[in-house]
This record gives C-alpha cells, sequence and structure tokens, in this order.
C-alpha cells in the first residue's frame, strides 16, 4: 500500500508551534522586547500603527487583537496584483524602499520565519514517534510526506534516522541543492534507501539566489534567520550574492512559480497519483488553499488506480463541534462522501499510525 502523509498547521502545532493566529503574538511577545532597534522591526512597528492603528511597543500582546497573517499578506498580495497602494506604503519604484509594499511583505515573511525559528528549538517529540511507528509496522518505506509547513521538524525527525550502518534511509527534498556539488561535507545527494518530504510551500532551511537560480539546504538550522542575524552567512554558495527564502504565504494570490517549488510540485501530484491512501494531518482544508484543491481535483480525476481513500486526522481538545462539522463539510463537498473523516488527533496518530491508515481498507 503506497501512503501520503500530508501535514498540516496542526501537525506542528501538537510540538506547541504557533499556528498561523498566533503568529503576530509570538513575535511581538517574546522576538521584539529584545530587538527594538533593528530596522526591520521600527518598520514593522510603524506599520501595524498605520494600517491596523495597533501600537504594539506600548500594548501588551496578549491584549492586542491581532489581525491574521493572511488577511495582513493577503492585502498586500491583492495590491501587488492590482498595481495599487496604500497610504505611505506605495510600489517599490514610487518611493524608498523601507516603506515599499514589497519591503514590508518580505519583512513579514522573515517575522513568520523568526516566530516559528524562536518555537522550533523545542521537542519534535511527536513527528519523532510517527516515524518511529511507520518503521515499526513497516510502512516507512511505502510512505511519502507533504508538507505545508515551513518548520523543519519533520525534517530533522527524517534526518536524524540516518545511520550508515544500521538505518541507511536518507531524507529527500526531490530538488537539487548546491551543497549537492559544493559544500559536500554538509549534506549528500540522496540515494536508495529515501524517505520524500515534499514541502511544497517553502522551508525555513531553503536559501534561494534569484542571481543564479541555485538553492542551498543549511542542514538542521532554520537558515533563512542568517539573513536577518548574519548576512554574510546567508550567500549563495554559487555566485556569493545574498540569498532570500522560499515562503510562500497562506494567502489567495499564492505565487508558485519558482521553479524549486514547481519542481516540488510536480512530485507532490505524481506522489498523490500513485498513492492508495492520503492521511491529512493537522490540515484544517482552508478556502485559501485552492491550489492544494486543483493539485487534489487534479489527481482525482485521472488516476488508473482505484479511488484515492482520504482520512482526516485534526481533532484536539478544545476543538468545538460546530467546526469540526464545517471541516468534515468541506473535505466531504470537494472530495466526496467517502473521505473518512476521525476523531484522532496527530498525537494519536502518531501513536498508532497503522490503526488509523487501515480504516482505508
Amino acid at each position: 500500500m503506497n501512503i501520503t502523509i500530508f501535514l498540516g498547521a496542526g501537525a506542528s502545532a501538537a510540538e506547541n508551534l504557533p499556528i498561523q493566529n498566533e503568529i503576530f503574538l509570538q513575535y511581538f511577545k517574546y522576538i521584539l522586547p529584545e530587538n527594538k532597534n533593528k530596522k526591520m522591526n521600527r518598520e514593522l512597528v510603524k506599520f501595524f500603527k498605520d494600517l491596523f492603528f495597533i501600537d504594539v511597543e506600548n500594548n501588551d500582546a496578549e491584549n492586542i487583537n491581532f489581525p491574521t497573517f493572511e488577511e495582513v499578506l493577503g492585502i498586500l498580495d491583492l495590491a501587488e496584483q492590482r498595481g495599487e497602494a496604500f497610504k505611505n506604503y506605495k510600489s517599490e519604484s514610487y518611493t524608498d524602499e523601507n516603506t515599499s509594499i514589497s519591503y514590508i511583505r518580505q519583512s513579514l515573511i522573515m517575522l513568520t520565519a523568526s516566530a516559528l525559528n524562536n518555537a522550533t528549538r523545542g521537542s519534535n517529540s511527536y513527528h519523532q514517534l510517527l516515524l518511529e511507528n511507520l518503521i515499526k509496522e513497516d510502512l516507512l518505506k511505502d510512505t511519502t510526506f507533504i508538507s505545508v509547513n515551513y518548520d523543519i521538524h519533520i525534517d530533522n525527525a527524517i534526518a536524524n534516522l540516518y545511520d550508515e550502518n544500521k538505518f541507511p534511509v536518507m531524507l529527500n527534498y526531490g530538488i537539487d541543492f548546491s551543497n549537492f556539488k559544493i559544500d559536500t561535507n554538509s549534506w549528500q545527494r540522496p540515494k536508495d534507501p529515501m524517505v520524500n518530504l515534499y514541502k511544497i510551500h517553502g522551508s525555513l532551511n531553503w536559501l534561494y539566489c534569484p542571481i543564479c537560480n541555485s538553492i542551498t539546504i543549511t542542514p538542521f538550522e532554520g537558515g533563512v534567520m542568517r539573513i536577518i542575524e548574519n548576512i554574510n552567512q546567508a550567500k549563495c554558495l554559487n555566485c556569493g550574492e545574498v540569498t532570500v527564502p522560499i515562503i510562500v504565504p497562506p494567502t489567495y494570490f499564492k505565487n508558485m512559480s519558482n521553479v524549486f517549488l514547481s519542481t516540488v510540485w510536480n512530485k507532490s501530484e505524481m506522489a498523490i497519483r500513485d498513492s492508495d491512501v492520503i492521511v491529512f494531518c493537522g490540515y484544517s482544508f482552508p478556502e485559501a488553499d485552492m491550489h492544494i484543491k486543483y493539485l487534489l481535483k487534479r489527481v482525482q480525476t485521472s488516476r488508473k488506480k482505484d479511488n484515492l481513500k482520504v482520512i482526516v486526522v485534526n481533532n484536539h481538545s478544545k476543538k468545538r463541534r460546530s467546526i469540526r462539522e464545517k471541516e468534515k463539510n468541506r473535505y466531504k463537498r470537494f472530495l466526496g462522501k467517502d473521505v473518512i473523516y476521525t476523531t484522532y488527533s496527530f498525537e494519536e496518530f502518531a501513536d498508532n499510525p497503522k490503526k488509523i491508515i487501515d480504516l482505508a481498507k
């Protein structure tokens, strides 16, 4: 049986990472106080005051009703798409860099990276437990992971499995990194046996060079933080220019044109097409993820295999029944009435993945 495990924000939340609605709180409560004088932070403080009338410096972040990350990025993406602007925040060609929409947008993405990287230092015990139990049940070799998360919990859990003598399985992202040719001591080109992990929205440990169109991986480290903390360590291995993050924000207006994301996207589609069952973990099937729905519908309507079995694992102790019913309806409305919508959490799935995967039989 070929299995695809699709990891959403809820899987990372099980490891105490902030979900979308908590990212601004995480950043302004824990990170801003220690870095008030950084240029990016000064501009972000001004931005929230100008557009959302929020004074993050003189109010306790816990008491602020922040907009969601999707809402903030969404209005900036729409402004860029329409060629329009906000007062004091115009397109880059009509204003200085610090107050351009593209600069603020990039700063918000770096804010997200900072908030997630700060939280990522904790445990990834449930991702480790999931892998251990997939190995125990001899299921890992037939499993592909697809993730919409930027954090590197599942990445590190897979990479840490490698033992040249006992368990020589390697992590494969499906793309070629500059490290394969230049910095062979830090990251080797994967070869069979491999565990495929396709991160369709990018990753904290990917650094992209728009000059020579190459990508570097920073093993076991959220290397995107180098762009903020030490720009000299964020240089491209090929041409020496400064790299940028590959992080696709959760908005309707996603730009998936990057060549590496396109490769990951295509391999994700092939993996789902070859799968017998897909398990959605911690993924609420949000309206904004239309490109995910497009991908699934393409696969669903063109498979030579039997119908793709869909299992949803996205419960937690504080989840209201009304929210669960809406979520269940979203899945069944789009993917069909045979979707198996469970009452299990990601933690329970990690503890016994076979039990839940067997529901598809």
